[in-house]
């Protein structure tokens, strides 16, 4: 029989993978928007404000980009 503090342990760490999946993949969309709209002649903010954008949305492309890959790296060493 399967122990349920193990099932409720993985089921925490499996919500938690997804919050954080979900919040990156949002944040990324929204930036990304918003740097599309830095971008139009009629941009009504600064050209720092603009340049925060890119360098947000950068890092939040490089954050997600490493938790696909710790992501990666924890299945694989399930399957192991």
């Amino acid at each position: 029989m399967i122990n349920n503090n193990k099932v409720e342990e993985v089921r925490k760490e499996l919500n938690r993978d997804l919050d954080l999946g979900l919040a990156l993949s949002k944040a990324e969309g929204n930036l990304n928007f918003l740097a599309g709209e830095s971008q139009q002649e009629n941009w009504q903010s600064s050209m720092t404000q603009g340049m925060s954008i890119l360098d947000a949305l950068e890092a939040v492309q490089v954050a997600r980009k490493a938790w696909q890959e710790i992501i990666t790296e924890k299945r694989a060493n399930k399957s192991k």
